[in-house]
């Protein structure tokens, strides 16, 4: 389980929005691997909640796994606040030992000309 979250950012267009603070990060399947990037390492499906507000600005935030948006998994930041809860399935356990086995990549990219001050807060729970 990990929560993590930014406050008081600038989202810039095309640009992977850093979460800044883990909250709760509980063993070693969803991990905050670089402040724009949170690695899911253990094969199963996943629950991610993600919630954006935007104190200036409106937008779009979608959700890309392993580099591909995730139609489905998109939040209109639309007169202050969206958000979105979405399942990410998870072939294969991400093995370091195992060098054809690499982890399943999670960014949130804001997509918008214009930029915008605000907030996420993202929530990955494993639930099978």
């Amino acid at each position: 389980m990990l929560q993590a979250y930014s406050r008081n950012l600038t989202f810039t267009d095309q640009a992977a929005i850093p979460l800044n603070s883990a909250i709760i990060q509980k063993g070693c399947t969803a991990v905050l691997a670089a402040p724009a990037t949170i690695e899911l390492n253990k094969a199963g499906v996943y629950m991610v909640s993600c919630d954006v507000a935007a104190t200036t600005g409106s937008g779009t935030v979608q959700m890309y796994k392993n580099g591909v948006a995730q139609p489905f998994a998109k939040a209109i930041i639309d007169a202050d606040s969206g958000s979105f809860t979405s399942l990410v399935q998870v072939p294969q356990n991400n093995s370091k030992c195992c060098c054809i086995s690499s982890p399943t990549t999670l960014q949130f990219i804001y997509d918008e000309t214009a930029a915008t001050t605000g907030d996420i807060n993202v929530v990955i729970t494993k639930i099978c």
